[in-house]
Order: structure tokens, then sequence, then C-alpha cells
């Protein structure tokens, strides 16, 4: 196993940037923050078998292998802890244990694999060996699709509700982010923390458009009856949410953590404006009614986690401006922030520049083991798709 270790600070307003060309991950710190590389997977140099299409999730399992679910080949395919490649599972098909689209891999809280394959309409279990445990339909006339899923005892609770065309039809402002059902997403026990509250108006509704394709992340503090938000277009705030005594989730705390460099997102006032910066990631035009509503996010969420020691490490990034030029609009920086568990911001740092031609719908950051290691899915324009293993090593 290769280790490379980059570790760079600011002084006064000194910038020093370390890099290796060995690796494809550079670290520059804005305080100190030291990441260190542990393994990639999906390098050009590594064997077929590594190869990445198109990753969408990774998780790992109580012993450190990792499963990584790839759209384009349809299959999840497993590595040691070392990053060796172990296996892959299943495959595209209809049958038990094949699939016919990715939507969401996460594990389920005894252990197995859960997935949703929208072009099957399914919910399924599998076991780490992946044979097929129980598959769950979706109903047409209800159609439910979860961006993330995080476990509290035997229910699930869902990021966001998305169905078919909805993307397309005026959205309610008091619709619900987070949903609360069973195992088998049958029954919908509840919802909860509806789009207003995070403070958009119906004047905004470019900004719901965007949170429809990446709704943000969440984790939950196994055991604490607790789990922390980020909002898919990040200002500067995550949301914390505990269980009631009523067996409800209500908004314990907003936290105010590190603000964008700049303005999150930019709402356009005319088509012109749009015209020019049409091409740059995270310029958008969305139709509710017949006028279109335009503007570029400048600022994502990127994956949020709870440490082993109760602090949380919150990943985001930020498009640069880029008016005039896709080079530079393209161009994707990566920062990570530390809190404490009391909300105090410990450590914040610049990770990664990545270069996009279109808005990532997913969480980048898509994982932390037991270990509190990091899983980036790296989907740069001009590499290979990759799954970057690393860890960050704080300061005091």
């Amino acid at each position: 196993m290769k280790v490379f270790r980059y570790h760079c600070c600011i002084w006064f307003v000194i910038l020093i940037s370390c890099t290796d060309s060995k690796s494809d991950l550079h670290v520059i710190q804005t305080q100190s923050v030291d990441a260190q590389i542990l393994l990639t997977i999906g390098s050009d140099n590594q064997p077929f078998e590594y190869q990445l299409g198109d990753p969408i999730s990774v998780i790992t399992d109580s012993i450190g292998n990792m499963y990584i679910a790839d759209r384009a080949s349809l299959t999840i395919k497993v590595f040691d802890p070392e990053g060796n490649y172990v296996r892959s599972i299943g495959g595209r098909g209809r049958g038990p244990g094949e699939f016919m689209q990715f939507n969401l891999m996460r594990p389920a809280n005894d252990g197995t694999l859960l997935l949703q394959d929208r072009g099957k309409m399914v919910f399924v279990y599998l076991s780490t060996d992946g044979e097929q445990i129980s598959s769950h339909p979706v109903y047409i006339s209800n159609q439910y699709y979860p961006k993330d899923v995080i476990w509290q005892d035997e229910s699930t609770i869902g990021l966001q509700q998305e169905g078919s065309g909805r993307s397309s039809n005026p959205l309610p402002m008091n619709r619900s982010l987070f949903y609360v059902y069973d195992r088998t997403f049958q029954e919908l026990d509840n919802s909860f923390f509806e789009f207003q509250e995070l403070g958009y108006t119906e004047e905004e509704m470019f900004i719901w458009s965007s949170f429809i394709y990446h709704p943000g992340s969440v984790d939950a503090l196994t055991g604490q009856n607790r789990f922390i938000y980020s909002p898919g277009v990040y200002t500067g705030e995550l949301y914390e949410f505990i269980r009631t005594d009523s067996d409800k989730w209500q908004l314990e705390r907003k936290i105010t953590a590190t603000p964008p460099t700049d303005l999150p997102y930019e709402i356009y006032s005319s088509e012109s404006k749009y015209e020019v910066m049409n091409g740059i990631s995270g310029v958008n035009q969305i139709r509710f009614s017949s006028i279109p509503d335009w503007g570029r996010l400048y600022s994502i969420d990127a994956g949020v986690f709870y440490l082993e020691n109760g602090n949380i490490a919150h990943f985001y990034g930020e498009w640069r401006g880029g008016d005039t030029t896709l080079e530079e609009g393209n161009t994707f920086d990566l920062f990570v922030q530390v809190l404490s568990s009391e909300g105090e911001i410990l450590n914040h740092g610049f990770v990664k520049s990545l270069d996009f031609d279109r808005r990532p719908s997913l969480s980048l950051v898509s994982w932390k083991d037991e270990q509190d290691h990091f899983y980036l899915i790296n989907l740069s324009k001009f590499d290979a798709p990759t799954v970057i293993k690393f860890r960050l090593e704080l300061s005091d």
C-alpha cells in the first residue's frame, strides 16, 4: 500500500502549497488540516477490473472492505482494505441480484446492502456476497426515490422524495425534505422539515430545482437518536435533528459554519445573462411556468459526517467565478471543515480542485469508515473516474 502525505499551511498572507507528482490529489491548508492519501481505485495504470465508469456510492463493511457501486457497468466492485480487487457483484439484467439502474447504495442496519433500482422499480437487500435477500416494489402511485438513507432502529429516514416528472411541475414550498419509512419502504410513518424552513421563498424556485438534483447529505450519530444534515446548496449552515420522546423528529439546532467565499448562488434576471453563462458548471434553466428561472450555483454540499470523537467533518465545494471562460468556470474547489460537538470551527482547509463539465448529483465525499477514513469520488472530466481513500490529521 502506498501512502502519500501532504502538509501545507498559510502564515499571515503567504500561501505555501505542496504537491506530489505520484498522486492526483494535492492539499493546500488555510489552517492546520493535513490530508493523507491511503489508496486510489480506478487509476489509468491499474488493471481492467479496477476501472470505474460512473461510480455513485462507496461504503465499507466492518473489516474495511470497500463496495463501489458503478452505474456504468451496473456492478458493485469489492476491494479489500488495502485496495486489492476481490470480486464484482451484479451486472445488467432483470433477474435476482442483477440491475437495470443504480440510484442508491447504502448499508442497512443488519450489515446487508440496500440498493434502489429505478429501472426495475424496486428496493433490494443484498448480502455482502451478492445474494439477494429481499425485494420491495416502488409503486407508480407513490414513487419514492430517496437520495440518501440513514437508519434509526428499524425505521429508515430518506432524504427528499423525488418522483418521476416532478422536476417539470410546480413544487410546493411546504414539501418535506425527510420521509420516515419502514424497512420495506411500503409504509410511510411521517415526514418532516419543509423546504421553506431553509429560508427560501417562492421567488427562488431555481434553488428548489437544485435540491431535486442534489438535496444534500446526512449522517446519523449511532445510538444517540440524532442526525446532521448539510443542504445541497451550501450557504454556511448545517442542521442537526433529534428524536423526541414521542418518537418524532425535530430540528434541535442550526449550526453556523464557514461561509462560502462568495455568494452561494446567483439568480439571473434575464435570459441574456443565462445565454452568456450557459455551458459553465452550476448554470441552469428551470421552467415551472411560462417564465423560466435562470441562475447559477456557486457552493454545494460534498458530504457531512460525525467523527468517532463526536466532532463533525463537513466537505463542501465552490465553483470559481468564470464569468467569461469555461475553463475557469468549471473548476470546482473542495474544502473541509471540522467542527466540535458544540459547533465551534476547529479546522478548515482546501483539499482538491476538480474540473467538471456538469454539476455532480451526489456527495463527492461519499463515505467515512469506522477509522475515520474518507472516500472521495473523483469525477474530474480530464481523468478516469477514481475513488480516493484518505484521512485527515487535525491539529488540537
